[in-house]
């Protein structure tokens, strides 16, 4: 499937919905929609970038794309926008089986790739040698990341991009992570390689699934 992320502007809750009276509201917006999460700021981060993110996931990526045209402005609450989309790919590193059912919360990385880079060697680095190194990730449920399609940058014209997901079972156990050997010295080292630094913003969120991908 193909996947379409909206990152939302700072402020309170973004969302005008929740539960099945979201679940009708993005039907009515896309009716071709195959999965939809929402994901609320977590209380008590130092000035997150964002308030959240909606991600939304497509059997047709020319649907996927024209979503970021379309927009979620009807799904969000009052004075708050979209700061950025983008569509692609969704490639799993790693996902235990305990992430199914663990009441977890999820690091959302988005960024640019490093300067002179095309987007094939960005995708490719990320993937292939970066992706290995994310795979060992401390008490991590899940790591995702989400490549954005060539065939949109033009129609979307995307802020990030890519962007990482990271899932724990809670913060105390994201915070040991982040804070580990393994983020700092492995990962980081190599995130130069591949990634624009000062363009990596992360914010930590809580998802509410409203139709099961």
């Amino acid at each position: 499937m193909y996947k379409t992320c909206f990152l939302i502007n700072a402020g309170e809750d973004p969302f005008r919905f929740k539960g099945h009276d979201a679940e009708v509201a993005i039907r009515a917006a896309f009716p071709e929609i195959k999965g939809y999460v929402q994901a609320r700021a977590l209380p008590g981060q130092e000035s997150p970038a964002f308030s959240g993110s909606a991600e939304l996931w497509f059997d047709d990526s020319s649907i996927a794309i024209a979503a970021c045209v379309i927009g979620i402005g009807g799904l969000l609450a009052e004075g708050l926008e979209v700061q950025s989309c983008l569509s692609g790919m969704e490639r799993v590193v790693v996902r235990t089986a305990e992430y199914i059912t663990a009441d977890r919360v999820k690091g959302v990385y988005p960024f640019r790739k490093k300067p002179g880079l095309t987007l094939e060697a960005f995708q490719h680095h990320w993937w292939h040698t970066h992706g290995p190194i994310a795979a060992l990730t401390e008490e991590a449920l899940s790591y995702v990341q989400i490549h954005t399609r060539a065939d949109s940058q033009e129609t979307v014209s995307p802020v990030y991009d890519g962007i990482t997901e990271i899932s724990w079972p809670d913060i105390e156990t994201a915070g040991r992570a982040i804070g580990s050997r393994q983020m700092r010295e492995d990962q980081g080292n190599d995130a130069p390689n591949f990634v624009d630094m000062e363009s990596i913003s992360l914010f930590m969120v809580k998802e509410e699934v409203i139709i099961e991908p």
